[in-house]
Order: C-alpha cells, then structure tokens, then sequence
C-alpha cells in the first residue's frame, strides 16, 4: 500500500483483482476460485483430483526409476576399462 492509498481502496483493489482472476479462470476448469489470504496473498488451488492424479503418476514414476535403477549390473570392482 503507498503513502496515499487508503485501506478503502485497497480494498476496493483486491475485490476487483478477485473478480477479474474470478472471470479469467472461468475459462480454466483445472482451477479454483482465488482465494485471498489475510496477508494479502493470493492463492489459485489446482483441481484438488488433478493433484491428487499428478502425485500419483509422480509416485509410480519415481517407483519405476527406482526398481530399474536397483536392476542395472553393477560393474565390479575388477573391471578393467
């Protein structure tokens, strides 16, 4: 907030930046309404089945890298290059 703006404007500021994100994301049904926090930030949620879907895969994924990397052959020891 600057020296001059008063705490009405600001207010009347983050209601009109909530309903124009509010009218912006109308277009994006992968999210949320904003939700403005009391220290001023504003947060846009992802669907909350979507992120549970993306940690998923990232979970089956990571598992995957996981078992292939346990299963490559170790070089050994005595291995001449």
């Amino acid at each position: 907030m600057s020296k001059d703006e008063t705490p009405e404007k600001k207010n009347q500021q983050e209601e009109e930046l909530i309903a124009r994100l509010k009218t912006m994301l109308s277009d994006f049904s992968d999210y949320q309404s904003p939700i403005l926090r009391a220290d001023g930030d504003i947060v846009i949620p992802l669907d909350p089945t979507l992120k549970k879907n993306r940690e998923a895969q990232k979970n089956l994924a990571e598992a995957i890298s996981s078992m292939m990397n346990g299963d490559m052959r170790r070089r050994s020891s005595a291995w001449i290059e």
